[in-house]
């Protein structure tokens, strides 16, 4: 039998009998009592820590990307990616062989002006004036040998390059002397083609314009006219290497050449190539010399002139800065040879290096990444909030992302910018802190989770920073007095507030009282 609501109506609104009984109860059992008590928190003693929290990334404390100051071409790599490598060490050299030299003529040339010195405080005696005839007549000799072998140099390189370019790249082409070549194979690059054609025609028109040049040259030709043919060879030759390296391009673009084809024409390039580059060097090391002797008859001509004249004052004073002008002249041959040599700057790892030999690196282009040895930092931003807070020696606990909550390290303040750095329209202060110790699982780049240690006070009262009032410069909690639920209104003095959420109480309070918590 189903049981009938009993309501009570009044108004017009209908009130189910059971909720007026339980208001009526509730009311005779609570009523009379004093308030009913809310979530209360016990005063007790305890650690109250003042942190900051930031998130930074790991740092070394030193990175550093190096980079010659001047281009060249990479002659020796001395170390690789992870080698440790200490202050001073030779990482990377350039090509240096034509500095080397300079450095040498440079220090002879002191040697030279310091004997010079030494002769006109000493004076001159007859013999030494005819030994400095006989060396004014050799270096004069000397010179002219070295612009008579210009002759047969000449053409020995034009007969390399005429080598190169009709006996060994000659079956790439029909017509190969004609203003049209055309390729005896196919390739599937057309840019190739075009460019290994007009290199082809470019080629066979140096060849031409170079023996025109050598036809009314001899070995006893006038010395500016050889210099000028010899500068004319190094254009000519650097022509036919341009068209060999293109003619290397083309047959590895080839389409239709079988292997062994393709073997034989490598091999022909590269004894082209080789003969060429070779002649050019000599080319080059001829002029060299003649540069180099050319100083030398100079230099003894100005000796016999020295010791023809005999020694006054004026004239030591003048050899004096001759002798001055050497030093400094190689002081700045030894500076342009040190630029080919990059060196550590300090002690650390190489975490970087995209060159290999006989790769050409422009000026200023990072050539090898180093970081250095020693304990890694960590680099943070704190708001200017929270700037106040942190202070230099201040300790820190990290953790990294990399191995989560659980795996803790610690660290000190070693750094704080003065000037502010804005960030998302914020004002922050870059800090820099360290690790205490060093640890391989710390990384530069990882992501730290960073809590700085401002202040920490240990065994004291405290109570939830949430359940203090205050108005003005007075702070009360609302004290539980009695059993019933009582509650008051009592002042404290508060000492130090935690970043924690907690807030130490110096007066007011006892520890075990009751306060109202929120």
């Amino acid at each position: 039998m189903q049981r009938k609501k009993v309501w009570w109506k009044r108004k017009g609104i209908m009130i189910p009998l059971g909720i007026v009984v339980l208001g009526l109860v509730a009311f005779f059992l609570f009523g009379k009592k004093g308030p009913a008590l809310q979530n209360t928190f016990t005063v007790k003693k305890g650690e109250v820590v003042s942190e900051v929290s930031v998130t930074g990334t790991v740092v070394p404390v030193q990175n550093i990307d190096l980079a010659f100051s001047e281009g060249g071409r990479i002659n020796h790599i001395y170390v690789g990616v992870g080698d440790k490598v200490t202050e001073g060490e030779t990482l990377l050299t350039l090509d240096n062989s034509d500095l080397s030299a300079q450095v040498a003529q440079a220090e002879a040339n002191v040697a030279t002006q310091q004997a010079n010195l030494a002769n006109l405080e000493q004076g001159t005696r007859p013999e030494q004036i005819q030994v400095q005839r006989a060396a004014v007549a050799k270096a004069q000799q000397d010179l002219q040998n070295d612009y008579a072998g210009i002759f047969d140099i000449l053409n020995d390189a034009y007969a390399k390059a005429d080598d190169a370019v009709h006996n060994q790249t000659g079956p790439f082409f029909t017509n190969g002397d004609t203003p049209s070549p055309q390729l005896t194979f196919q390739i599937s690059d057309p840019q190739v083609q075009v460019n290994v054609v007009n290199l082809r025609v470019q080629a066979t028109n140096e060849l031409n314009k170079w023996k025109a040049e050598l036809a009314p040259l001899a070995s006893d030709s006038a010395t500016g006219t050889l210099l000028a043919a010899l500068d004319q060879g190094q254009a000519h030759l650097s022509v036919i290497r341009s068209y060999l390296g293109s003619a290397l391009d083309a047959v590895n673009s080839n389409s239709n050449l079988s292997d062994a084809t393709v073997a034989t024409y490598r091999a022909n390039i590269n004894v082209g190539r080789t003969n060429v580059n070779n002649s050019y060097t000599a080319l080059s090391d001829q002029e060299q010399a003649i540069a180099s002797q050319s100083i030398t008859v100079q230099q003894a001509n100005d000796q016999l002139t020295l010791d023809l004249a005999g020694s006054t004052s004026d004239q030591i004073a003048a050899q004096e800065a001759q002798v001055a002008q050497a030093k400094a002249n190689a002081s700045y041959a030894e500076s342009l040879l040190a630029k080919t040599v990059l060196r550590a700057p300090f002690s650390g790892t190489v975490t970087k290096m995209n060159l290999v030999k006989g790769d050409v690196v422009a000026a200023n282009d990072p050539a090898v990444s180093l970081i250095g040895s020693g304990k890694f930092e960590i680099e943070a931003y704190v708001a200017e909030s929270d700037i106040a807070k942190v202070a230099i020696g201040d300790t820190a606990t990290v953790t990294l992302d990399a191995y989560g909550n659980g795996v803790v390290f610690t660290a000190k303040v070693i750094k704080i910018d003065l000037s502010e750095t804005v960030l998302d329209g914020v004002a922050t202060y870059k800090t820099t802190l360290q690790f205490d110790t060093e640890d391989q699982k710390i990384l530069p780049g990882l992501t730290a989770n960073v809590d700085i240690l401002n202040a920490k006070e240990e065994s004291v009262l405290y109570v939830p920073t949430r359940d203090i009032n205050t108005e003005g410069s007075t702070s009360t909690v609302s004290l539980v007095t009695d059993a019933k639920g009582t509650t008051k209104n009592v002042p404290i003095q508060t000492g130090l507030r935690g970043s924690d959420g907690n807030t130490e109480v110096v007066s007011g309070l006892n520890e075990g009282n009751v306060i109202i918590s929120d």
